[in-house]
């Protein structure tokens, strides 16, 4: 009875959905038929086509990200603007030289200059008017921004421009806090205080114009004292006068102020004056390295930017050249073994320790050929333009090859580059 109900009440639902069953014969089997879509069911949306205007292909092809502008290095600006210098600009790149004048340079030196495209220079004690009230610093400014208005070769390149201040006797200005003289800062033994010292110097030489000083003297002697260097020198103990050294150094590179330290290999093993004689120094290349050399190759180690060459003969390294234009000294013992890769300058050329080994032109040559990069001259006339006539023919004749100039004018320009604020434009 109750199963006849529920097929009974399946057939009524599926009437009300307008479905019939089917039968097979056997009410008991019946399965409900597919049923049949009623009018009123959904259909399916249709499909919109897009219509276009135009046939279009897509661009399958990946599309490269533009990379930024390749900017040139350091070293191929310094090259491209080197191509555009001229022979006689690069010749006066690889000289400092002196001139008359604390007021005004004198109209011959700045001719001289012009005329020879002169790219560097330095004071001496004759062009400092340490007696006027500030001390000289007030007059020098004015004497080098009236040198560098009137000069051609400093509209394109800055000059490097050079004093010797290392305290004591050797001050050039009147200091209101006078430096200590080197031996007094060797025995005070005072890394901080010597560091101090040389950046008060620095600040007050870079607030005239001088961006060089032509310090510290790195010399070691046994007696000091009895050299003609005198208080100059830091001390005989080579590793007081390394480490003191190389706080003078750092002092004045601390402010932005270049620092030469002298004189290479050391003068502290004679008692001469190379100014007067050409001393002569009996030491083997070991001997040198285990006392003079220490100071230059604590200097090097340290970065020392510069180092001044001086003229005394060392006939166990090098029997016919002094120091200042031997390849020996030079090239093959300061670069090679010693590493330094910085800016080689001269002592004076005008000191008998070199003129009376040879002329002042064959000297120039021979310095730059040994590798040096910076003539040194102070202010006599003659013997500038015989440096510069002299460098200038042996170029001409291949004596003096362009390769070697390029190697020293890159040294020199790298030095303004890297201490001066100068780009160089092309």
């Amino acid at each position: 009875m109750r199963f006849t109900v529920k097929i009974a009440a399946l057939a009524m639902i599926l009437a009300m959905l307008g479905c019939q069953p089917s039968h097979n014969g056997s009410t008991g089997d019946a399965s409900p038929a597919i049923p049949a879509t009623p009018s009123h069911a959904l259909t399916p949306t249709p499909v919109i086509t897009p219509r276009l205007t135009h046939a279009y292909t897509p661009n399958l092809t990946p599309v490269a990200t533009p990379s930024p502008t390749a900017q040139p290095t350091g070293d191929e600006l310094l090259s491209a603007f080197m191509s555009t210098m001229t022979i006689d600009e690069k010749l006066g790149q690889l000289v400092m030289f002196g001139f008359s004048g604390t007021d005004a340079p004198s109209a011959d030196f700045v001719e001289f200059y012009n005329e020879m495209l002169v790219g560097n220079t330095i004071l001496y004690g004759n062009n400092i008017s340490n007696d006027d009230s500030d001390g000289g610093f007030s007059r020098c400014k004015a004497l080098l921004d009236d040198l560098i208005d009137a000069t051609a070769a400093s509209e394109r390149i800055p000059m490097l421009i050079s004093i010797d201040v290392e305290g004591g006797g050797v001050t050039r200005l009147k200091w209101d806090k006078w430096p200590r003289h080197a031996y007094t800062l060797g025995e005070l033994n005072d890394s901080e205080l010597a560091r101090e010292q040389f950046q008060y110097i620095a600040r007050g030489l870079l607030s005239v114009g001088i961006n060089v000083n032509l310090a510290p003297c790195i010399d070691v002697a046994p007696s000091p004292l009895d050299t003609f260097l005198y208080k100059r020198i830091i001390s005989s103990d080579a590793g007081i006068v390394s480490r003191i050294g190389v706080a003078c150094m750092r002092g004045l590179l601390d402010e932005g102020c270049i620092s030469f330290v002298k004189h290479y290999p050391g003068h502290g093993a004679t008692t001469e004056d190379s100014h007067e004689i050409t001393p002569v120094v009996d030491k083997t290349l070991d001997e040198l390295c285990q006392y003079d050399l220490l100071p230059f190759i604590a200097a090097i180690e340290a970065g020392v930017p510069g180092v001044m060459v001086t003229h005394i003969l060392y006939p166990q390294l090098d029997v016919n050249n002094v120091a200042s234009t031997s390849a020996v000294l030079i090239d093959e013992i300061l670069r090679s073994q010693l590493g330094f890769e910085g800016v080689v300058m001269s002592d004076d050329f005008r000191m008998a320790g070199l003129t009376r080994t040879m002329t002042v032109g064959e000297a120039a040559v021979s310095f730059i050929n040994a590798g040096g990069d910076i003539i040194l001259c102070g202010a006599r006339l003659s013997l500038q333009r015989e440096i510069m006539q002299s460098l200038r023919s042996a170029y001409d004749s291949g004596a003096l090859t362009l390769d070697r100039i390029d190697e020293s004018v890159r040294r020199v320009l790298q030095m303004k580059i890297d201490y001066l604020d100068w780009t160089p434009r092309v």
